[in-house]
């Protein structure tokens, strides 16, 4: 059933709302050159006062466009959405592309919510060779955006939001950062455009929620365009900072004192970060890793599920969780480079180890904990000879090791080989 909102009657207080929308397709069209234009463009579409405005503003600059739509399936009102911006398309002639979500959810549903919508979009980017997508996010977003920021602590790439963006490789444009959601709403009302209420922004259950009912609806258009100024010289400065941190980065060893030395430790550990992991942490985080690095004491901290952070013997280092081990069995001996050894003819005396029949099948595989070899002078922990020896932890992980058929460690990379595979005349060389 399509079903056109219920809209608020024309006020003194909306009268100036409703005149400014006139000038929104004007204004929209400077966002794109006439080149991208002519082009196709993906439209984002919830049904919403927000994308049903973008979508009809397109209409009106006769520009190729495919309006998508993702249905959640999340509450009962979605199909009545779904089957509004169906219908409008079918008016007007829009292409319309709909997905109907059924994975489950098992983590924050926002960002899962986010995750899904924007992959769709960038199947749809491929399918009709789109220039990019067109996102209706509007200046409470912006402002939103911000105050999140804010409350969670953390330095973002940009503050607020940017009219220009790529996600998962797709170039976003966001037209209407400077217009408001009310504006918006008024656009939609003045052109006889039909939007929905999507009931779940009425609820305080997600942060978004909270910070828009408590504090952005109840701002004057001037508080807003204060704090969007504010947002601006924030990201003014936060552009000179990443600058410099970029910088530091680019010559930086790794050597803790080198980095405690600079002015802007917070900024410069926060790009590196994200330059590596691809998330920001937050500043009560950063606080955290400087504290740590600043003890005497080797550290290893985690970051995200997928890396951790290493300090020791003065420097730092990420590194990846997921490391792999590995296993090579030879049933003969075979000379050959993998991606973590090469067993060579030749070598320095501590690579090289004498084999006999007795010995095959080797095993070649990485560093386990508890591994230790027999040597002349006595067993020798592996464990022991990283430390000694200051063997970075991204290395020791994947260290070789040999094994013989018996199940012994006869040969450990850099460390040499047992009492009875040692002579002056080596079967192989294992170098690391």
């Amino acid at each position: 059933m399509f079903i056109k909102a219920v809209y608020v009657g024309k006020s003194k207080t909306s009268s100036i709302y409703l005149r400014m929308p006139l000038r929104f397709c004007i204004i929209m069209a400077m966002k794109l050159t006439n080149s991208e234009k002519k082009q196709t463009w993906i439209v984002g579409v919830s049904g919403g006062s927000d994308s049903m405005a973008l979508l009809d503003m397109c209409k009106s600059l006769h520009m190729h466009v495919i309006a998508a739509h993702m249905n959640y399936q999340k509450r009962k009102s979605a199909d009545r959405d779904m089957e509004g911006v169906r219908q409008y398309c079918m008016q007007h002639h829009i292409p319309c592309e709909i997905r109907l979500q059924q994975e489950p959810c098992d983590t924050n549903f926002q960002a899962f919510a986010r995750e899904k919508r924007y992959a769709f979009f960038h199947e749809l980017t491929i399918q009709y060779q789109a220039a990019g997508i067109l996102i209706a996010h509007q200046k409470d977003d912006v402002l939103e955006t911000y105050q999140m920021q804010i409350q969670r602590q953390n330095i973002p790439n940009t503050y607020g939001l940017c009219d220009h963006v790529q996600i998962y490789g797709c170039q976003v444009v966001r037209p209407l950062l400077s217009y408001t959601k009310k504006q918006l709403e008024c656009y939609c009302q003045e052109h006889d455009v039909p939007y929905f209420l999507d009931e779940s922004n009425l609820s305080d259950r997600y942060t978004r929620n909270r910070i828009r009912h408590s504090m952005i609806d109840n701002m004057s258009e001037t508080e807003k365009n204060k704090m969007i100024e504010e947002i601006k010289q924030k990201n003014q400065d936060l552009a000179c900072i990443r600058a410099q941190s970029h910088q530091f980065l680019n010559k930086w060893n790794y050597q803790i004192e080198d980095l405690l030395a600079q002015s802007y430790i917070a900024f410069i550990l926060d790009t590196w970060i994200y330059q590596t992991c691809h998330v920001h942490v937050s500043q009560k985080e950063i606080q955290e890793i400087i504290t740590l690095i600043q003890r005497p004491n080797n550290a290893t901290r985690k970051l995200t599920n997928e890396f951790e952070l290493i300090k020791q013997y003065h420097t730092l280092s990420i590194q990846s969780t997921n490391m792999e081990n590995y296993t090579y069995i030879y049933d003969t001996l075979l000379y050959e480079t993998t991606p973590y050894f090469s067993l060579q003819k030749t070598g320095d005396v501590i690579e090289g180890v004498t084999l006999c029949k007795e010995d095959f099948p080797i095993t070649i595989r990485s560093y386990q904990p508890g591994d230790q070899i027999q040597l002349r002078f006595g067993t020798k922990k592996i464990s022991r000879w990283f430390i000694d020896r200051k063997i970075p932890q991204k290395d020791r992980k994947q260290w070789p090791v040999m094994v013989n058929s018996s199940g012994k460690i006869i040969f450990v990379s850099k460390i040499g080989c047992d009492i009875a595979h040692f002579s002056n005349n080596p079967s192989v060389f294992v170098i690391k």
